[in-house]
């Protein structure tokens, strides 16, 4: 059986803020972990919901990402993703190449697949399709536990309820206006005073 997996209320609620905010686009983020975890994803950056098939925007954002995170002792841990049609699951060809780039970086990396068809304003369950790399291959059937699992749900539907989803920001708002905060950090601090 597959190790289980975490996932914190902060990188749940902005995954799931992410695909709210862009419910007909195809978007994507990337996983945080600390260096020595490997089954414990503490936050995420959103990336792209314009341009996820630009291969340049990809490697500026990744380098960023990777420098800031390693400032703050975190890795680039896994990639998470969602299409424009709700029910579609399966993994595309560019999410592919990119969770396999992270993977030749990171031993057992995820890649995370939002079932967008179980989003609502009340979530009721986690919607993660988790895959782990592990032994050359992606291997699904990842079993997921959120951190507080009650309050994480909780605390996603009141953000997507109250629409703060709309002040999250992906690397695509920031090559826009630089000003704007792809770490998300007080959209963070939002999502901390839930717990």
């Amino acid at each position: 059986m597959a190790e289980g997996l975490e996932i914190s209320t902060r990188a749940y609620c902005k995954m799931m803020m992410h695909a709210a905010k862009y419910p007909s686009s195809n978007l994507n983020g990337v996983l945080l972990a600390r260096a020595d975890e490997h089954n414990r994803v503490c936050d995420t950056i959103p990336l792209f919901h314009l341009t996820v098939g630009l291969t340049p925007m990809l490697e500026v954002a990744l380098s960023q990402i990777e420098s800031e995170a390693g400032d703050s002792g975190l890795v680039v841990a896994g990639l998470y993703h969602a299409h424009d049609n709700i029910t579609d699951n399966h993994v595309d060809v560019f999410t592919q190449k990119i969770a396999d780039k992270i993977a030749e970086n990171r031993p057992k990396a995820l890649l995370v697949t939002i079932d967008s068809k179980r989003l609502s304003s009340n979530i009721e369950s986690t919607g993660l399709i988790v895959r782990r790399f592990s032994e050359g291959k992606w291997s699904s059937g990842q079993q997921v536990k959120l951190e507080h699992e009650t309050t994480t749900l909780a605390c996603a539907s009141a953000l997507v309820q109250k629409r703060i989803f709309r002040d999250i920001v992906d690397f695509d708002n920031h090559l826009d206006d630089i000003s704007q905060d792809y770490l998300n950090v007080g959209l963070n601090m939002k999502i901390d005073s839930c717990l």
